[in-house]
C-alpha cells in the first residue's frame, strides 16, 4: 500500500463518525498523491514566481509562453535569466517585480545561498525561512516548496486563500474550530490541503 492510500485510510477513519462532511468529501475526491518534484529547483522556483497572486489558468498560461519563446531561441532558463535576455521573459506577461525576483534567485543559486541540498534535511519551518530570505518570495512559496518539491506530508499553508477559506467553511459545518481541525488532521496536514483545493475546484466546498 502507497502511503497516500494509507493516509486516506486514516482519514476516512477518523472523519467516518466525528466529522461526516468532511468524510463524504474524502470519499469523493479519493486518496490523493504527493510526492517530491522530480524540476530543477530554480525551475519550479521560477514556476512559483509566476503563479504569485494569479489564478492557475492564468499562471499556466504565462508559463507556457515562457517556455515556447526559451525553445524559439533555444535557450535554458537559468542562463536566460540575465540583463541582456531576461525582457523577453518579461514580456511574456510578468511584472517588474517578478522579473527582478528571478534575477535575484539567480544570483542566490550562483552564491550558493540555495540549493535543493541545502533543503533536502530541512524542516517546514526551516524551508519556510530560507526560502523568505530572497526578495520576492515569503512563506506561501516557502510552503509550496516544502509541499510539492520536497513532498513533506505535514504542511499547510497559511497564506493561501482558498485553503483558508476551505478551512472555515468546514469550521462552521462541524463543531470544530480551525485551529482544533487542523490539530485534528496533523501530521498529515498537506493531505487535508489537497482535499481542499480539489473539493473547491469540484465546487464541493
Amino acid at each position: 500500500m502507497s502511503m497516500s492510500s494509507a493516509i486516506h485510510k486514516i482519514f476516512l477513519k477518523k472523519t467516518r463518525k466525528k466529522l461526516s462532511n468532511l468524510h463524504a468529501i474524502f470519499e469523493a475526491n479519493g486518496p490523493l498523491y504527493l510526492s517530491s518534484s522530480k524540476e530543477d529547483l530554480f525551475t519550479y522556483m521560477a514556476r512559483l514566481v509566476c503563479s504569485q497572486q494569479l489564478s492557475l489558468s492564468a499562471a499556466e498560461t504565462i508559463w507556457k509562453k515562457i517556455v515556447a519563446q526559451l525553445e524559439s531561441d533555444n535557450r535554458f532558463l537559468f542562463e536566460a535569466c540575465n540583463n541582456d535576455y531576461i525582457d523577453k521573459i518579461g514580456s511574456c506577461g510578468l511584472s517588474g517585480n517578478k522579473v527582478k525576483a528571478l534575477l535575484g534567485l539567480k544570483t542566490a543559486f550562483i552564491n550558493k545561498e540555495i540549493s535543493k541540498e541545502l533543503l533536502i534535511n530541512k524542516t517546514h519551518p526551516e524551508v519556510v525561512k530560507l526560502i523568505s530570505s530572497f526578495w520576492g518570495f515569503g512563506p506561501w512559496s516557502g510552503d509550496m516548496v516544502a509541499m510539492f518539491y520536497l513532498g513533506l506530508n505535514d504542511v499547510w499553508s497559511h497564506g493561501d486563500l482558498i485553503l483558508n477559506r476551505g478551512l472555515n467553511v468546514l469550521s462552521d459545518k462541524t463543531s470544530y474550530s480551525e485551529s482544533e481541525l487542523l490539530d485534528f488532521f496533523s501530521p498529515y496536514r498537506s493531505y487535508l490541503a489537497l482535499h481542499i483545493w480539489k473539493a473547491t475546484n469540484n465546487k464541493l466546498l
